[in-house]
């Protein structure tokens, strides 16, 4: 038996009740798979009438039908039409495999939709489980992915528009190559894998030990977990097979892949003469070059148009820029110092590499020279004219996305060529992380001790 409860809060509790049954039932899924079972809906949608914003059209307060859609990656899209009765909506979907699914309800007023929620659920076998879905209303006469308007209504999404992320957030990367973001939460050793276009969490991928280094191969499909015992390993995505890649006979805490074929390791986390710089050939786990450093690195950030790498020095005072250069041939650390300003500029964790790699940012807004000439490299460039929390660049468009620290924090949409702001949004939320896809600039927040995240539409915003 397997059953699953989704819990849809608007201020009072409004129960969607999922009970899959394994086996017998007929499977509308594409590829045939015979582990599945029926899904029965019980949704009260009393609560919404309570929960319908104010300056909504007085229509709204008539429900007339709850349509579900059920999605996932390899198989068919299931829609199903809820039967409504009163203030309950009922029915069932049938041939639903265990594993992770994507669930969107739209509450309508006869044609139009009024309310809708989505949640990601993973259905799993002798269990109950519990999701929650947050709905935002949606105004008839206003479509918010155009104009950015907000319906804000006590007790539905807190942050309307967001999608929550529905885990403890210890890291988060990008999979540029495969659009995907892998999240990491270290106190259950789970990384959850999101379809970076959509947000939909696809899987989760549970680990014998939570790392103590994570980065994404610089191939894609697969992360590097460094551990205190100094073994690396090799977790492929799409098998979730974990690998053995070398044994560094160093306590891990930063692994920078600068190539497909070369991965930079590093155990530095106070000054000491026991602090360690590696080059690992991925191929056969083999040390190439090792130097002692008696810096303590972190906030590593490689530059892929040159093949440097810079990190900022910590626990130290006057802070520092470091970089690291290394022969992309041989894997061989050839430089290894810090810039020549010891402490005439601010820096600040993270360093961004932006403008097509001829430059380097700093948190603290200060720019700096990016080039495999040392002697010129990481000399001060000028200023972005605020601080950052975080900023992503995208090369494609000419711009730069920023999440700006200081005043209210906005997203801020820099030009390359000029350095001049030409838009900026309204946040909810505390601004995290933000990373650019193909098709969106996607935001992390944090708020009430939970994160969210929202995908801006380039073209929503007319960048595209």
């Amino acid at each position: 038996m397997k059953s699953l409860l989704l819990r849809c809060i608007f201020g009072v509790l409004l129960l969607l009740n999922i009970a899959a049954c394994g086996g017998g039932g007929s499977t509308t899924t594409a590829t045939g798979q015979s582990d599945t079972g029926s899904v029965n809906f019980n949704l009260d949608i009393s609560a919404l009438k309570s929960g319908t914003a104010s300056n909504m059209q007085s229509a709204a307060s008539e429900m007339t039908g709850v349509t579900v859609t059920l999605s996932r990656d390899g198989y068919d899209d299931i829609v199903q039409e809820l039967t409504v009765a009163g203030d309950t909506a009922t029915g069932t979907v049938t041939g639903l495999a265990s594993g992770y699914w994507h669930i969107e309800a739209k509450v309508y007023s006869n044609a139009t939709v009024i309310y809708a929620g989505s949640v990601d659920v993973k259905i799993v076998s002798d269990a109950q489980v519990s999701a929650e879905i947050l709905f935002d209303p949606v105004d008839p006469d206003t479509d918010p992915a155009t104009t950015g308007s907000v319906v804000i209504s006590v007790g539905m999404n807190k942050l309307p528009g967001y999608k929550k992320i529905n885990q403890y957030v210890s890291a988060i990367l990008q999979d540029t190559v495969n659009s995907k973001f892998y999240i990491l939460d270290n106190s259950t050793g789970i990384v959850a894998v999101y379809n970076a276009n959509t947000l939909v969490r696809e899987k989760d991928i549970a680990l014998q030990n939570a790392p103590q280094a994570v980065t994404v191969d610089a191939a894609g499909d697969s992360l590097l977990l460094g551990y205190s015992t100094g073994k690396i390993y090799r977790l492929k995505i799409s098998d979730e097979s974990l690998t053995l890649v070398a044994d560094s006979l160093i306590s891990v805490t930063a692994l920078v892949p600068f190539s497909s074929k070369y991965l930079l390791v590093t155990n530095g986390s106070s000054w000491g003469a026991s602090n360690y710089c590696l080059t690992i050939n991925l191929e056969n786990g083999q040390v190439v070059s090792s130097k002692n450093y008696s810096y303590p690195l972190s906030s590593f950030t490689h530059n892929p148009v040159n093949g440097m790498v810079y990190a900022l020095d910590s626990g130290l005072s006057p802070a520092d820029m470091h970089h690291i250069k290394i022969n992309a041939d041989s894997g061989a650390i050839e430089t290894l110092s810090d810039s020549k300003y010891h402490g005439d500029y601010s820096f600040g964790a993270p360093v961004r590499v932006i403008m097509s790699g001829s430059r380097i940012a700093t948190a603290s807004g200060n720019m700096f020279i990016s080039t495999t000439q040392t002697s010129e490299d990481i000399t001060y460039a000028g200023n972005l004219g605020h601080p950052y929390v975080d900023l992503a660049s995208d090369d494609s468009l000419g711009n730069l996305y920023m999440l700006n620290s200081d005043n209210i924090k906005k997203l801020l949409v820099y030009k390359q060529d000029t350095l001049f702001v030409n838009l900026t949004v309204d946040l909810l939320g505390e601004p995290k992380r933000i990373f650019n896809t193909p098709g969106g600039v996607v935001v992390f927040v944090a708020y009430d001790n939970a994160y969210y995240a929202k995908i801006f539409n380039k073209t929503s915003l007319g960048l595209m």
